[in-house]
């Protein structure tokens, strides 16, 4: 069976992919890379290695070691991990020397080429979760309103503004007025800010930027991101159609109708 090399963050994505591999007759190689429950691979991999984020050069040869060639990069890494301490290698220093003025995209790109110099092919994360990715349309049983659907293609165009300049992914719109704008404190905190200013009815949208990599991320909404959007009273949820994982549809979807949450995946 050909392996597939999997450097894991936290969250289900990571466990999903795994599955997903051994469906697709390959075998996973799993690298943590934050503290997450090794159990949570239990009966799908048997060969799991732990290192820190910083770690490049023991992942990469770890990974070749083990006879991977393909490699997947998923899971939740927090971006304020770059102002903590944290063990890193010589490569990695190398790398945060040569990029030391640059954004965290270009460092984590640095990166990613340091581990295709090795020998290693870095695949999109949705290679093997298509299933994950919401065709367009309107999910759940509530459309949009007039005035919500004026919200959300305002908050695409600027969504996608911030995410071309590597800030964010997430805004939160009312009456056409873009309440927050996501940096580095995360979707979540996004929308409670935005809920705060907004009160009831908000609209809450996610893109990425044009020239998104999605080796490295695919936007993602989640049970966790509908519970944030009920506390925060909001009333819709809009994200990009084939390029945003929905994590638990069914589920997901049935909630939102209960708290007259509508979602739509924009083309």
């Amino acid at each position: 069976m050909e392996k597939l090399g999997i450097i894991a963050g936290a969250g289900k994505l990571p466990v999903l992919l795994a599955r997903a591999a051994v469906a697709h007759d390959r075998e996973p190689v799993i690298i943590q890379i934050t503290k997450s429950d090794v159990q949570r691979f239990a009966g799908i991999a048997h060969e799991i290695h732990t290192y820190g984020v910083g770690q490049i050069q023991k992942i990469a040869r770890t990974l070749l070691n083990a006879g991977v060639q393909e490699v997947v990069i998923i899971g939740k890494v927090e971006k304020n991990i770059l102002l903590l301490p944290f063990q890193i290698d010589t490569t990695t220093i190398k790398i945060l020397v040569q990029n030391r003025r640059e954004k965290p995209a270009v460092i984590v790109n640095a990166a990613l080429n340091y581990l295709e110099s090795a020998g290693l092919t870095i695949l999109t994360q949705d290679r093997y979760l298509q299933d994950l990715l919401p065709q367009p349309g309107v999910l759940t049983k509530r459309p949009p309103t007039a005035s919500q659907q004026a919200d959300i293609e305002l908050g695409i165009t600027t969504a996608r503004q911030i995410a071309n300049m590597d800030i964010g992914q997430t805004v939160v719109v009312k009456n056409q007025i873009v309440l927050a704008i996501e940096a580095i404190e995360g979707t979540d905190a996004t929308i409670k800010r935005g809920g705060n200013l907004g009160r009831k009815g908000v609209v809450v949208v996610k893109a990425s930027a044009e020239n998104h990599d999605f080796r490295i991320d695919v936007p993602t909404v989640g049970m966790q991101t509908l519970e944030v959007l009920h506390q925060a009273n909001a009333g819709v949820l809009a994200v990009e159609a084939r390029r945003t994982f929905v994590m638990d549809a069914d589920v997901l979807i049935q909630q939102a109708d209960r708290w007259k949450i509508a979602i739509v995946a924009v083309e």
